[in-house]
């Protein structure tokens, strides 16, 4: 079996997500992709909302995807999850393992817990963003979706979703911050 996994605090989920989702789907030789929303990212002082809320939105939002799962693995520690507890808690139930992030991420990559035995673990897969360079070791994924869940949490603008979920969460974010 061959898994890959998309972590992230999703807050709130966005169009950005679901062109990820979409693109990885198409071009990784993969049987399922897992959507893992974080309790607490370790790098960012706390999400705005709650764990659960942000996992019933994915679970929503990706119900059309069959080789999709949202996974609560990390919301259920209700702590800061480094990757490396993720990735090993995965690696027992397939032989392949991608892991996908943001081109966001790569900056502060080498910083990440256990950085060297991730490089072993996993194909890298990064998602691009604003311009930024992919090092030609890590798989790409072209995303041009202009859209940042801090831009959308600051101005309230599109989420770019179906219009039902859509309204459910910029409604929330309105009655609840």
């Amino acid at each position: 079996m061959k898994l890959a996994l998309y972590g992230g605090t999703f807050d709130p989920p966005h169009a950005g997500h679901v062109a990820v989702v979409q693109e990885a789907l198409e071009i990784l030789p993969i049987d399922k992709l897992i959507i893992i929303p974080a309790s607490r990212n370790p790098f960012k002082p706390c999400a705005t909302v709650e764990g659960t809320i942000r996992y019933e939105w994915l679970r929503e939002i990706f119900s059309p995807y069959d080789k999709v799962e949202i996974s609560d693995f990390e919301i259920a520690q209700q702590r800061s999850v480094y990757t490396i507890e993720t990735v090993k808690h995965y690696a027992t139930l397939c032989d392949e393992l991608y892991l996908i992030i943001g081109a966001d991420n790569l900056e502060k990559l080498s910083s990440w817990h256990c950085i060297d035995e991730l490089n072993t673990m996993v194909h890298w897969v990064v998602a691009t963003r604003e311009g930024r360079k992919i090092p030609q070791n890590m798989i790409r994924l072209n995303i041009d979706v202009p859209i940042s869940s801090t831009d959308i949490r600051t101005s309230s603008s599109s989420l770019g979703l179906e219009p039902n979920i859509e309204k459910k969460i910029i409604t929330y974010y309105k009655e609840h911050l």
